[in-house]
């Protein structure tokens, strides 16, 4: 895989004691997976999914989410291995995770299915997580849990649930949502996505969730490069490191560790970081971080390894004023917006619509005030951005639940497929 690092400043100047947040470091790391031939060894497709059978299910939803798992089961091979698991406040288990050597039967158990009682997710993810590991699959293992609801039996909690996804991304098991309708909690299952390093997704009407559960399956088939962590240490020229990203990420031996999912051949993944300035004592070259990138080809199951080191030139005080590199700074303002929409539909789960108005004007304001300085290749990437904002403060104009709760979900939701689709377009 490639690795490529840029600064958003070909110069700093760290001679000065005074250094503020402005002096700060700004990198683009940008990983990209080679174009491969086709496989010669057939690369297994590892689902379990977890599907809300809870009473608020009834009718269309339930129905549209089982006609799309079984238009995936057709698509998937005596290779592969499926399982079903579904909860109210109880968790059954109506396909365990075992080759697809049995569509019919497996399609049979899904439709099968029926809505009743309440929603104890908690149960039904943990099942579904423990079913993944049980196949202990070197190739991976995504569970995609699908719910309409709040969860109102169990453990409740974003971070402790969001937690848990993450223990098990270490042993290749990944976890995606998808919210159907406008009552399901987004604040639980957008943690549970970004913490599992899956895919979080919005289906405000029940004939979408087909759509939804087609894009995240047919992702998984297309994988080759597995379990890609991205592990940064910090140099002696900085003081600590910030991800931008909402990658999952967690602190190492002076540096952070972000695990970036899986990889499709000729797939980019973009990484924004912000270093603390530390005064420099000479002009020179001072040493940034080091960046390592560790993943498993699925194709033969072997490690691999790339890593590189980054470098700063401090300016001394007659140096000419440093040069910006206008795509680096393009992409550290995309993803600061990106922080405001997110912490503007936070705010209107905690029904604070003043407070999610003032990030999104906050965050219109920064594309605005950019938008002259983007490259042409990103300029429309900043229009649709400007007018998907414009459009929820628009709703959260009119002020009624309905309006609050589509711009809560769909912005949630936005985040996770802009991120997907930047990374794609990227890489063309």
């Amino acid at each position: 895989m490639e690795l490529n690092t840029r600064l958003d400043r070909d110069r700093f100047s760290w001679m000065s004691r005074d250094l503020t947040s402005a002096d700060h470091a700004s990198l683009l790391i940008e990983v990209t997976a080679p174009a491969l031939p086709q496989p010669t060894t057939t690369v297994a497709t590892n689902l379990v999914v977890v599907l809300d059978r809870s009473g608020s299910m009834g009718g269309g939803r339930l129905a549209h989410a089982q006609q799309a798992l079984c238009d995936i089961v057709d698509r998937l091979t005596p290779h592969d291995t499926f399982g079903l698991v579904t909860f109210d406040t109880k968790v059954e288990l109506p396909v365990p995770a075992c080759p697809v050597r049995d569509p019919e039967a497996i399609k049979r158990a899904i439709r099968g299915v029926t809505a009743r009682g309440g929603t104890d997710l908690a149960s039904g993810l943990v099942r579904g997580l423990k079913e993944a590991r049980r196949l202990e699959a070197e190739t991976g293992v995504r569970v995609l849990l699908v719910s309409d609801g709040h969860a109102n039996s169990g453990v409740t909690d974003p971070v402790v649930l969001g937690n848990r996804t993450g223990e098990y991304v270490e042993h290749r098991i990944t976890t995606s949502t998808l919210g159907m309708g406008l009552g399901y909690d987004e604040a639980l299952l957008g943690a549970i996505a970004r913490q599992g390093s899956g895919n979080e997704h919005f289906a405000e009407e029940a004939d979408t969730a087909a759509g939804a559960i087609g894009t995240e399956c047919g992702e998984l088939l297309g994988q080759r490069f597995l379990s890609v962590r991205l592990s940064v240490t910090c140099g002696h020229g900085v003081e600590g490191v910030k991800v931008l990203n909402e990658y999952a990420a967690h602190p190492i031996n002076e540096g952070i560790a972000l695990e970036l999912g899986n990889f499709a051949a000729e797939q980019t993944k973009s990484v924004v970081l912000q270093f603390g300035a530390r005064t420099a004592p000479k002009p020179g070259r001072r040493k940034i971080a080091t960046v390592r990138l560790a993943w498993v080809l699925a194709d033969d199951l072997s490690d691999q390894s790339a890593q590189t080191t980054v470098w700063a030139k401090i300016a001394g005080h007659a140096d000419k004023p440093a040069r910006i590199d206008r795509d680096v700074a393009a992409e550290v303002v995309f993803q600061v917006v990106q922080r405001r929409k997110r912490r503007a539909s936070e705010a209107l789960m905690h029904c604070d619509v003043e407070s999610a108005k003032h990030r999104y004007q906050q965050a219109l304001r920064s594309l605005q005030k950019h938008l002259p300085k983007v490259p042409a290749e990103r300029r429309h990437e900043f229009e649709h951005d400007i007018a998907f904002v414009k459009d929820a403060l628009l709703r959260l104009e009119r002020d009624t639940h309905e309006d609050r709760m589509f711009v809560s979900k769909s912005m949630s939701a936005n985040l996770s497929a802009m991120s997907r689709t930047r990374d794609r377009r990227r890489s063309g």
